[in-house]
């Protein structure tokens, strides 16, 4: 039984977010210039740009989902009285670990989107955004952040465990070194980009025109669904697919390779610590 608290998952999922995006951060840029239709940055800086948002980020991003995630196990077991969740279990608690980590997602990538198409610093993007679309203008795209952070989340915290586990018990793939790991990585990471490409696309168009009476057609989820499909066709929604697969396929083993690493580090030292006393 672990003995790691929510709030100790909360910390790891920090540093792992933080790890993650400053290694990711150039595959953001190509990713959110493909969606938007404007040129794929060429410099070292151009593609790093906006990585100080991003990385504050991610850091309670992934520190939510990390401890929502404990957090709402821990609930689960208490409230059915079971020390086992089951597959049903670890998909919804997953989902429910994603969808809460929203609230803080959607604001930050707002400000990332609209710093990479200035090219302002991040103090002067946030004096602009506050003074010409008002304080809640950074919601924008909430309901599909929601939709993709769901998604996203069980993808690495159940899918990626959940398949890791089942081919442990295949011999073809279990006698692999590093078999089960690396097979179930980049599955639950290909699938994670594929459910969650749309929300993504969707999000990225509607925050990267904040100006609603301007653009009408990026006012709510809906219209934007519609005025993508409609103008350019459903392809338009599958956009940066293949830089967004990459990082999220070394996301899905940055993020729960920082988290087994610890986990169990911090939970063999508390052994070790309770035999010599």
């Amino acid at each position: 039984m672990s003995t790691v608290t929510p709030l100790e998952h909360t910390a790891i999922g920090a540093l792992a977010g933080v790890v993650e995006v400053s290694i990711m951060q150039p595959t953001v840029g190509i990713k959110n210039a493909l969606q938007e239709g404007r040129p794929v940055p060429r410099t070292i800086a151009g593609l790093y740009r906006g990585l100080g948002i991003n990385a504050g980020a991610m850091l309670p991003i992934t520190s939510v989902q990390f401890g929502m995630n404990r957090l709402l196990e821990q609930t689960y077991k208490r409230v059915y009285d079971t020390e086992q969740l089951g597959t049903s279990g670890r998909i919804g608690v997953a989902l429910g670990a994603g969808a809460s980590s929203a609230v803080l997602g959607c604001p930050a990538e707002f400000v990332m989107i609209q710093q990479q198409k200035s090219g302002r610093p991040l103090p002067a993007e946030f004096r602009h955004i506050l003074s010409t679309y008002g304080a809640l203008k950074p919601l924008k795209g909430f309901s599909a952040t929601v939709l993709r952070e769901s998604l996203y989340a069980s993808g690495y915290l159940a899918v990626a465990p959940l398949l890791r586990e089942a081919l442990q018990q295949q011999a073809v793939v279990a006698d692999l070194p590093g078999g089960p790991l690396i097979v179930s990585g980049v599955a639950a990471g290909l699938l994670a980009t594929v459910c969650t490409q749309p929300a993504d696309t969707i999000k990225t168009r509607m925050q990267a025109f904040p100006d609603t009476a301007a653009h009408p057609q990026y006012r709510s989820l809906l219209s934007t669904t519609q005025h993508i499909i409609q103008t350019e066709g459903v392809g338009t929604l599958f956009a940066g697919l293949w830089p967004r697969a990459f990082r999220i396929v070394c996301a899905v083993f940055i993020l729960n390779g920082t988290r087994n690493t610890i986990v169990e580090a911090v939970q063999t030292q508390r052994v070790g610590v309770a035999q010599a006393t």
